[in-house]
This record gives C-alpha cells, sequence and structure tokens, in this order.
C-alpha cells in the first residue's frame, strides 16, 4: 500500500497538484463526485 501512496504523491508533485490538495477542495470535489453519481438514479 505505501508504494501505491508513493506513486500517488509523485503522481501529483510532478503536475504541481500540491496546492489544490488541502481539505475543503477535497470535500468539494467529493460532493460533486457524489452528486454526479446520484444523479444517474434519478
Amino acid at each position: 500500500m505505501d508504494s501505491i501512496i508513493k506513486k500517488i504523491i509523485e503522481f501529483r508533485d510532478e503536475r504541481d497538484w500540491k496546492q489544490f490538495h488541502n481539505p475543503k477542495d477535497l470535500a468539494i470535489s467529493v460532493t460533486l463526485k457524489a452528486s454526479e453519481l446520484l444523479e444517474n438514479f434519478q
């Protein structure tokens, strides 16, 4: 599991995405994706 997390962090850092990985932005992203999934069941 540690090797997968390391690869994900390397992927993120290569693209300078760390600035977007804070609790608020991650919570917003999860909420938006959940809403998109829920839309399929309406």
